[in-house]
């Protein structure tokens, strides 16, 4: 199986993930409303950045998850889920050493949204970065 090495490759993950958490049982309806044709590209532009260091990404991801949470509570479980679909998604397409990055950037953005939106003391973030 071929490793991830162009944006065409990230938006087949991409695009396929998509196409199962928007459908998905316990996730999908966190996607309702969302314009998934006008964020694709922006989806595309962040792993683009991620795996490639394109610098293509320009965006609040935490921050639009802070309002997604406002209007959808997050739990942990739908976390573990996106996680579950991603990874799996990237197993079924490739494979490779930025296969394996996409998956690791993954676990770690699963657990700092969990950490940051689920888990949050209530404390603002810059108080929460300064003490660490």
């Amino acid at each position: 199986m071929p490793d991830i090495t162009s944006r065409a490759d990230i938006a087949v993950v991409v695009n396929a993930f998509y196409g199962k958490a928007t459908r998905d049982p316990l996730i999908g309806h966190l996607f309702e409303g969302l314009d998934l044709q006008a964020h694709l590209p922006t989806m595309h532009d962040f792993w683009e950045n991620i795996l490639f260091r394109t610098g293509a990404y320009k965006g609040g991801m935490m921050y639009k998850h802070l309002a997604l949470n406002a209007r959808k509570p997050l739990k942990a479980e739908h976390f573990e889920r996106w996680l579950e679909l991603f990874t799996t998604t990237v197993d079924e397409h490739f494979a490779g050493e930025n296969a394996e990055v996409a998956k690791q950037y993954a676990r770690s953005i699963a657990q700092t949204m969990l950490s940051r939106i689920v888990e949050a003391t209530g404390l603002p973030m810059a108080f929460l970065d300064a003490k660490g």
